[in-house]
């Protein structure tokens, strides 16, 4: 039991948690929930693990591909069978399903829109930017449970929407497509066709102009609200420890500061009042790594 759920464990890659519990927290906030509320954390708790028990599914789907890129993974090797790893994130998913419906029924309809294009990304990752699209709005659902469940319903919903198009769904799009550099050697044997796969001088332009363009639009945010310099400053630092990584082929480390970088841009816009959370979501993402060390996993 410990073994199973040891690799269990390090099978969610909990430092992605972090990722859409982040995006369910912006949902939160963009209700007008703040984070004194009970609400709030539960939400963000049932978004952070969303991610470790849907990633079980991703893991299975994907082993084949991981066979090359990441030999190391439990799935791979058989050290974390499917059929018991299958049922307890069934489990998972269930209880988040459960307790949306009781917070709002509304929020069965977003996992739901979630899910199908989390199974339609598992399909379209050999379509070049149309995955990274996918990947982006199923992970952006993430924030609208957070909204809705906030809520208790549906209110001013195209304002949200508007808002989250602009904000939030390019920053899963850069994160989807930053991901795809260390996964080039399997994805190339098994066909996944990705930017990096097909035009790597390309995809390298597409991180540099969306990052940088992401950081001068917060720079002029800056000047119109006082108080961000420490997070456009942390911002800065993780663009250029990106870089680094990827110039030098530390993979590892890349996903590293490619997990961070968006956990820091979706803050931004409410780091008036997460730039606590922000930090210690960073540092945290840093400890685990140290738990990770695997680059193989």
């Amino acid at each position: 039991m410990l073994t199973f759920a040891y690799y269990y464990l390090r099978s969610m890659r909990l430092y992605y948690g972090f990722v859409t519990g982040t995006t369910t927290l912006v949902g939160c906030l963009l209700s007008g929930h703040t984070l004194a509320e009970s609400r709030t954390w539960l939400l963000f708790t049932m978004g952070f693990f969303a991610w470790g028990f849907n990633q079980i599914f991703s893991d299975w789907y994907d082993r084949h591909e991981d066979a090359i890129n990441a030999p190391h993974r439990p799935m791979v090797t058989g050290a974390l069978k499917p059929a018991p790893a299958f049922a307890v994130s069934l489990v998972g998913l269930g209880s988040i399903a459960v307790i949306g419906f009781i917070l709002s029924p509304w929020t069965l309809a977003f996992l739901g829109i979630g899910g199908i294009l989390n199974i339609a990304y598992s399909f379209l990752k050999r379509v070049p930017v149309i995955n990274c699209l996918v990947y982006a709005c199923a992970i952006t659902c993430c924030a609208l449970f957070g909204y809705v469940g906030s809520l208790g319903g549906i209110m001013e919903l195209d304002e949200v929407l508007f808002y989250l198009a602009i904000w939030v769904l390019p920053v899963h799009f850069l994160m989807c497509h930053n991901s795809y550099y260390k996964d080039v050697a399997g994805d190339r044997v098994a066909g996944v066709r990705t930017l990096q796969t097909l035009c790597p001088p390309f995809a390298f332009f597409i991180s540099v102009i969306g990052l940088c363009s992401y950081w001068l639009v917060y720079l002029l945010f800056t000047f119109c609200r006082p108080g961000l310099a420490l997070i456009l400053l942390i911002v800065l630092a993780l663009i250029i420890f990106f870089f680094d990584a990827l110039v030098w082929k530390h993979y590892h480390r890349l996903t590293k500061r490619n997990c961070q970088l968006c956990v820091a841009l979706l803050h931004f816009q409410f780091s008036d009042q997460s730039w606590f959370v922000c930090l210690l979501s960073l540092v945290a993402i840093e400890l685990l790594f140290l738990w990770y060390r695997d680059e193989k996993e």
